[in-house]
């Protein structure tokens, strides 16, 4: 979930992904008037996933992971110049560069973006030893879901989603 004002209003958005340049955002209720939009998100502090028992992964829940708050100035990188307002209602994503962010939150970014990193890699390799193990397939929905996927989603849908982020997080 991430803040952001415009104007004298605060509004609420879903996140739906962090890196080190920027955000993406869904779900807003209102576009913002303006290009610079103070912001504030959570970012969650997550344990390597490799490290832990199946039995643990199948007993965690995303709500106890450990969270830092970070309040940075986003830059719209989409502009909505030329749109009316009702065009914009329509829009479901909005992206955001972090810029004026101090050193603390730049290094904040780059520990959570390398964990997840590393999460998603632990993933992809469930997905490719999965076979019929049960306790395994319990732990590879959880993982899933603490890296903000959909659990119920079918095994070969979420797999290829999973991969394809990958592959788009392993080009930048």
């Amino acid at each position: 979930m991430c803040l952001y004002v415009d104007g004298e209003y605060v509004f609420k958005a879903k996140t739906n992904n962090i890196s080190e340049g920027g955000i993406l955002l869904s779900e807003l209720p209102h576009f913002p008037d303006i290009n610079a939009l103070p912001m504030m998100f959570t970012l969650i502090d997550y344990p390597k996933f490799q490290m832990v028992s199946y039995d643990d992964l199948k007993k965690m829940r995303v709500e106890d992971f450990p969270r830092k708050v970070l309040k940075v100035k986003g830059r719209l990188v989409r502009t909505f110049e030329g749109e009316s307002t009702v065009d914009k209602l329509f829009k479901k994503f909005i992206g955001c560069e972090f810029y004026s962010s101090t050193d603390e939150f730049r290094e904040a970014i780059k520990i959570y973006v390398a964990a997840y990193a590393k999460n998603v890699v632990y993933l992809l390799s469930l997905f490719e030893s999965l076979g019929n193990k049960a306790d395994q397939l319990e732990a590879l929905r959880n993982v899933a879901h603490f890296l903000g996927y959909d659990r119920n989603m079918k095994i070969p849908l979420l797999r290829a989603k999973v991969l394809h982020e990958y592959q788009s997080l392993e080009s930048l």
